[in-house]
């Protein structure tokens, strides 16, 4: 039996340990508050990663993604207030891993989602690019590419509409390195849009491009500032809102100050438009359906003072302003007008009708149009005939317009006046050599005063003259 007296006593070891304890907490405490004061020092403040940090993440980045490859000049870290870190890089360039280069970029910036970062995985919430320079074509098919690199070979991406394409976005929202991110900037956008089916070019240049992310709906807004060629510049507005996943979609396009002929090129709902030589401003919305079929078009369009000259030798008709409503639906190929008002010293007045489509030419272009037109309040004073414009109270015209060469053909113009109705037919064409105008007019009846008040000053004014200062009443009947 061991004597009690000789066991040591315990005290002094348990005094050790709550001494080392109390050592490690109040250590963990400093590094803690050492810690807490070194982020407070650094929030707001630009941190630059040293190159070997730089270098694994460039390795890193290609373990993650095998088929691209990143590299960049600089990186810096920012802490922000509220304890939200981002990420700036400069310089940026990303290729495939043969060296063909997917897209480049000045600059990149990102804020990552704290709660993802505790796990240990760099979540992007928030990323904005600046500098990119991209191509958008649309080939004689209609079809529609994105090329983001300089190379002929880089890759594209490409759909058969632009909201299609648009809709591609979805798949890379869909990965798991992107769930926690809401937005997308582009700023310094330089996008040059070539048009293989009506041999254009558009330059867009300073554009910003926002895309965010609310959860499974994909809003899109883009500012754009077009460059055709000419003096001006264009400004063009667009959003676009579908649900990820989705096919359907809701778009719009808001524009000022584009050339009617850029308009023109568009689409056949507006190859109308060609034969003017006029600025526009106005807005267009459409969509998709759940099949990828455009939804109906309606279109505002405010036209400011221009000519409608559909060749360089056809004298230009001058007007001051014209303002048009009107929608399009694809199944059925019919453009709806609602109104369409213009303003000329030549010829002024309010028309609404239909017009459908007569046929579509190679390359997908309108060759022409079958319409039906009722107009009001019409004015006409063509090339300053009159002392006072003339006034008549309605007509009505059914005629064929071809395009490319521009050709009216009337197929019947009733023009009432004063009880007595004019009928029209014929045609007006833009030759080479400048316009051709033939027409035949049948009328049941026209009152003398009538008569002498249509009849232009210079015109015959010798009978005319002796018209007006002889006859002294009577009608006619049944003119041809």
């Amino acid at each position: 039996m061991t004597n009690s007296a000789d066991q040591p006593h315990p005290k002094p070891r348990r005094r050790r340990l709550r001494r080392v304890g109390v050592w490690l907490l109040a250590t963990k405490l400093i590094v803690a508050i050492a810690a807490v004061m070194v982020v407070f020092y650094y929030v707001g403040r630009p941190i630059t990663a040293p190159m070997w940090l730089q270098s694994r993440i460039e390795a890193r980045i290609a373990e993650v993604m095998p088929q691209a490859r990143v590299q960049f000049g600089e990186m810096v870290f920012v802490v922000d207030e509220g304890w939200r870190p981002r990420a700036r890089l400069r310089d940026v360039s990303i290729t495939t891993p043969n060296g063909t280069e997917i897209v480049r970029f000045n600059e990149f910036k990102a804020s990552f989602s704290m709660r993802s970062l505790l796990r240990g995985v760099a979540q992007p919430r928030e990323i904005a690019l600046s500098g990119v320079v991209a191509t958008l074509r649309r080939g004689t098919d209609g079809r529609i590419s994105l090329i983001t690199g300089n190379a002929p070979t880089a890759p594209k991406r490409e759909a058969a509409t632009l909201p299609q394409l648009i809709g591609q976005l979805d798949q890379v929202l869909n990965t798991p390195a992107l769930s926690a991110l809401v937005s997308i900037e582009l700023r310094a956008l330089t996008l040059r849009y070539e048009d293989l089916r009506a041999e254009r070019v558009w330059t867009v240049d300073g554009g910003r491009l926002r895309a965010t992310r609310n959860g499974q709906e994909l809003a899109l807004a883009a500012d754009l500032a077009v460059l055709s060629g000419g003096a001006g510049v264009a400004t063009l507005s667009a959003n676009y809102t579908s649900d990820i996943g989705e096919t359907a979609a809701d778009f719009g396009v808001s524009f000022a100050g584009v050339a009617a002929s850029d308009i023109a090129a568009q689409g056949p709902a507006f190859a109308w438009l060609n034969v003017l030589r006029a600025p526009i401003s106005g807005a267009v919305r459409s969509g998709l359906d759940e099949d990828g079929h455009f939804a109906p078009i309606n279109a505002t369009l405010q036209i400011g003072a221009g000519v409608v000259q559909p060749n360089e030798r056809t004298t230009p008709i001058p007007f001051d302003g014209a303002r048009s409503y009107f929608s399009y639906d694809p199944g059925d190929q019919l453009l709806r007008f609602d109104t369409v008002s213009v303003s000329s010293k030549w010829v002024s007045g309010q028309a609404s009708g239909t017009a459908a489509w007569g046929g579509i030419g190679a390359g997908g272009q309108l060759t022409d149009l079958v319409g039906q037109f009722t107009l009001t309040n019409l004015k006409a004073n063509p090339q300053d005939l009159y002392p006072e414009p003339v006034e008549l109270a309605e007509a009505d015209i059914d005629f064929q317009m071809k395009l490319n060469p521009f050709r009216l053909q009337l197929g019947r113009l009733q023009i009432s006046d004063q009880g007595k109705t004019l009928l029209v037919d014929g045609g007006l064409r833009a030759d080479p050599e400048g316009w051709r105008l033939s027409l035949d007019g049948r009328m049941d009846g026209l009152e003398p005063e009538r008569l002498l008040a249509l009849w232009p000053e210079r015109l015959k004014p010798k009978t005319r003259k002796w018209l007006a200062e002889n006859l002294q009443g009577g009608a006619a009947r049944n003119i041809d």
